[in-house]
């Protein structure tokens, strides 16, 4: 059986707006909580409070993604997704050793594969929310794959 890994789509249907920039369809993605982690949940307002809600991290832009999709990942472009988020993760989160910076990377990477677990072509949205045991996340079904996937 193939390992899939979430890959930004385009989302489907009246979508809200986020912030700055956004990842771009065909980047590996990540659901990236760790850069809401350190956050208090009154100060997300407005897009910033959308992005928190809903959004995955695209590797490559580093930019917010509303929506992916399942897609069979090479374990060549997988070794590539942990190099280029340790290395994210090491410059723009300043995590203190790339040691640290490896294990985090692989973390979020193990996350994203568990809700990667389903038919090639899934689209997935994520849900993301403060609770009372913390940052939580949860993937669900946008849309099952295509007859064609």
């Amino acid at each position: 059986m193939a390992v899939r890994f979430p890959r930004v789509v385009s989302p489907q249907g009246k979508i809200p707006r986020l912030a700055g920039p956004q990842a771009s369809p065909g980047e590996w993605a990540v659901t990236g909580a760790f850069r809401y982690a350190h956050r208090d949940p009154a100060s997300l307002l407005g897009r910033e409070a959308t992005a928190f809600g809903s959004s995955w991290l695209g590797i490559g832009s580093f930019a917010p993604a509303l929506q992916v999709e399942t897609i069979p990942i090479a374990a060549s472009d997988l070794d590539q997704v942990a190099r280029m988020l340790a290395a994210y993760l090491l410059d723009a989160w300043e995590v203190p050793t790339p040691e640290l910076a490896v294990e985090l990377a692989r973390e979020e990477i193990g996350f994203a594969l568990a809700l990667a677990e389903h038919p090639t072509g899934t689209i997935l949205a994520l849900r993301r929310e403060f609770g009372e045991q913390g940052l939580m996340e949860r993937a669900r079904i946008v849309a099952g794959p295509s007859p064609a996937s």
